[in-house]
């Protein structure tokens, strides 16, 4: 799918560079595409813009007169707001120890995923998020990552109580069963997870780009605005699904 102009494309060489990359490395295993570059370097720049808020916040509680929030509304005041409500989520599903242990996973997630779908509202940047291949790699971490506590935390039991979810002896004879659906079940998280955030940000910003071209400077408004609350709604549902996920394999559910 072709893509809109962006600002890398007036950068000298830079469609050169597109080209050869896209002719030396193969086609996407997701989308069976050239690999998009502008989706890459968009995610390296929410890269850092994370790495920046993590080292001003670092630098903020070392300094114990700069621990109390700001008396005015700011940036990091929102950010503080919207880790808070994470957080607050995280002790509602995980208990206080789980949360403590999982939320820098679940926040950072959060957040990659918030700030890629806001970039999309720039103009001349794409989102992330809108690429197959980024929400796919964002899905198959999230399910690495739950069953990789699952395991740790219930053992072979995770298995067992997968197939067995009754714990009774003639529950053994449902267990090929039971086996094939969870087995559904599990697949197809990270496709649920991948396809609805790519599809949800990538009709998003194909309709704010028709806007804001098509419109005058003040009549887009309104469709910038949905775009936002688009934008934090596929994040918060992204997070909240992923930290579910979470609850059910550290809590003995499956």
């Amino acid at each position: 799918m072709e893509h809109p102009a962006t600002w890398l494309d007036i950068v000298p060489g830079f469609m050169d560079l597109q080209e050869n990359i896209a002719s030396r490395l193969p086609a996407s295993l997701v989308e069976g595409a050239p690999i998009v570059l502008q989706h890459v370097i968009g995610a390296i720049l929410v890269f850092i813009i994370m790495l920046t808020i993590g080292l001003h916040y670092r630098l903020s509680y070392s300094d114990k007169e700069r621990i109390l929030p700001a008396p005015n509304p700011s940036f990091m005041g929102a950010i503080e707001v919207l880790l808070e409500m994470v957080y607050k989520q995280c002790r509602e599903l995980l208990g206080p120890a789980n949360a403590a242990k999982h939320f820098p996973v679940i926040a950072a997630l959060g957040m990659f995923v918030l700030f890629s779908n806001l970039l999309g509202l720039l103009p001349g940047f794409i989102p992330p998020t809108e690429n197959w291949n980024t929400t796919v790699a964002a899905a198959i971490f999230v399910f690495i990552y739950y069953n990789f506590w699952a395991f740790r935390v219930q053992g072979l039991h995770y298995i067992a109580h997968t197939v067995n979810p009754a714990g009774t002896w003639w529950g053994w004879f449902m267990a090929p069963f039971f086996l094939v659906i969870e087995m559904v079940s599990h697949i197809a998280r990270p496709f649920s997870l991948s396809v609805r955030l790519m599809a949800n940000m990538m009709g998003d910003h194909k309709i704010v780009g028709v806007f804001v071209g098509l419109c005058a400077p003040l009549v887009p408004i309104p469709i910038v605005l949905l775009g936002m609350m688009t934008s934090f709604i596929q994040a918060t549902v992204f997070t909240l699904l992923s930290l579910v996920y979470v609850q059910m394999a550290v809590n003995n559910e499956s």
